[in-house]
């Protein structure tokens, strides 16, 4: 019996330190946002990077790209 492990869509709104400029970034290959928040190396996102939505689902990437005005 073959296993299949669930892993959801997690998007990320973030800025970096210098800038105003807003980025999005979607993972697929995590089972849960605790490695991206955790993370303090900026393996992820850069580490001085400052988050500003984190959603798990497919419908945070229109929605946050609504809102933060991204394109």
């Amino acid at each position: 019996m073959v296993r299949t492990i669930f892993r959801p869509t997690i998007v990320v709104i973030y800025k970096r330190k210098w800038g105003n400029q807003k980025r999005i970034k979607v993972f697929t290959n995590l089972r849960n946002p605790d490695p991206i928040l955790e993370d303090y190396k900026g393996k992820f996102i850069p580490a001085t990077a400052e988050i500003l939505d984190i959603g798990v689902g497919e419908d945070f990437i229109e929605i946050y790209k609504k809102k933060h005005k991204i394109s």
